[in-house]
């Protein structure tokens, strides 16, 4: 069962040392922190994936081996909470590298008018709905929402939604440019260099040698382009630009990251990113993307583009709709309304099976049904509120409000017993309009529901 729960809300300040950051922070989950029991999660997932004997030798093994994470910036920080939290270093850093290994969500972009605006034309805008689901309940307690800032009492440039001591990205947002973290199970593995390949990115990552998924997300938020607009001179004078010059520089800073992950290693992922006029959702391998886009309406749930069945089509079996072999081609941009189900808990399972603690299990036929419906649904969804807005306000163009995204992530299909929180955000004013967060309660069923009016 759910019960309530408040995210916090707490302000980074990027112009602190490292180490200092989330200091703060720490006094405010002091209980949180220790009914979470990090250290007790870590090693029982060990032990689950790994058998208990071999478990316990991986946990004496990672208090020598997990030490610090890639960017030197982050490990401090890390140092910072370890130090104020009393979690040890090594938890830290595996919470961290394999948080987005074993995240199941659903990430996805919508076009929507407000009925409010008192314009002739309504203008669009397109909104970042996401939810993001995991067996483990304990993590609830230490959901938090950060503001960060270049100095104090500064402007917030970036907002995310994640766990307390986690420093990368899972979900954000600043103005430009939202972004969210979905796991894919999926990647080349149809010879041996390719799949020897994957698992030692894979290791250099957990090592600290390779910068993971979500650390990258957490530059392309927090390094936009914006940084050097408005700046000075060598001679002193501000330089400015015109609204069309920013919004020329957040086109170019969008096609810098889909080519910068077009081509970079990393472990495989589904990388959502919205704009105030696309969505683009890049199906990462570990050296190739495929990447689609969409100005009205485009998701990802549970299993790659290329396997979504026609179903005016004959039922296939299941070796033909889940092939273990991602696409392994150049980069491609396709402009089609896809619903694409796009996520994973990293065993194989999607968001609504049984947790990690669960005796019960499920095969790949019932996660591929699971997924058809949440397609079926979101596609029944978006066709029938554009409908109804088409009819409303006389307009032909495809388009929904944000009382419809809400009743998207309302619905039992997509928020479920395994979600811990969902929102929605707007790249154009760089917010989170709206979040929920799911608490587990034996007692009671409901939740917590915040949202910024504009």
């Amino acid at each position: 069962m759910q019960g309530e729960l408040q995210i916090p809300k707490f302000v980074i300040d990027l112009s602190q040392p490292p180490e200092a950051r989330y200091a703060h922070i720490i006094p405010h989950f002091r209980e949180q922190v220790d009914s979470c029991d990090l250290p007790g999660l870590f090693y029982d997932l060990l032990c689950q994936l790994a058998g208990r004997r071999r478990g316990k030798c991986l946990g004496v093994i990672s208090r020598l081996a997990l030490r610090r994470l890639f960017m030197a910036e982050e490990s401090a920080e890390l140092v910072g909470i370890s130090k104020a939290s009393g979690i040890p270093m090594h938890i830290l850093v595996a919470f961290n590298v394999i948080l987005d290994l074993l995240l199941g969500c659903t990430s996805g972009g919508a076009r929507t008018l407000d009925p409010g605006n008192s314009a002739p034309n309504l203008p669009t805008r397109m909104l970042h709905f996401r939810t993001l689901d995991w067996g483990m309940d304990q993590l609830r307690k230490i959901i938090v929402e950060l503001d960060f800032v270049r100095s104090h009492g500064g402007p917030v440039v970036a907002t995310t939604v994640t766990y307390l001591g986690y420093v990368g990205v899972l979900t954000g947002v600043r103005k430009g440019l939202s972004m969210s973290l979905n796991f894919r199970p999926n990647h080349a593995r149809n010879s041996w260099r390719q799949r020897a390949s994957f698992r030692w990115q894979q290791a250099l990552v957990v090592l600290g040698f390779r910068r993971s998924i979500s650390s990258v997300l957490r530059g392309f938020l927090l390094e936009p382009p914006s940084a050097r607009i408005g700046r000075e001179s060598k001679s002193g004078k501000r330089i400015t630009r015109s609204e069309k010059d920013v919004e020329e520089a957040h086109d170019d800073y969008i096609q810098a990251i889909l080519s910068n992950l077009s081509t970079s290693p990393s472990t495989a992922a589904y990388l959502i990113f919205c704009t105030p006029d696309k969505i683009f959702i890049v199906q990462k391998d570990h050296h190739h993307a495929s990447i689609r886009e969409s100005d009205t309406f485009l998701t990802a749930y549970n299993h790659d583009a290329d396997v979504e069945i026609d179903s005016e089509q004959p039922q296939r079996s299941l070796d033909e709709t889940v092939p273990d072999v991602a696409p392994d081609a150049t980069p491609t941009i396709t402009s089609d309304v896809v619903i694409d189900i796009a996520s994973d808990d990293g065993t194989g399972f999607g968001s609504s099976v049984p947790s990690t603690n669960s005796e019960s299990g499920i095969g790949m036929s019932d996660i591929l049904n699971l997924s058809l419906e949440r397609k079926c649904t979101l596609d029944e969804m978006w066709a029938r509120q554009v409908k109804a807005c088409q009819q409303l306000y006389g307009r032909q163009e495809e388009a929904v409000t944000l009382d419809d995204v809400k009743l998207f992530l309302d619905d039992e299909d997509i928020s479920n017993e395994e979600t811990h929180y969902a929102v929605i955000m707007d790249p154009t004013a760089g917010k989170v309009l709206w979040r929920r967060a799911h608490a587990v309660d034996d007692d009671d069923s409901s939740c917590s529901d915040d949202s910024d009016d504009d």
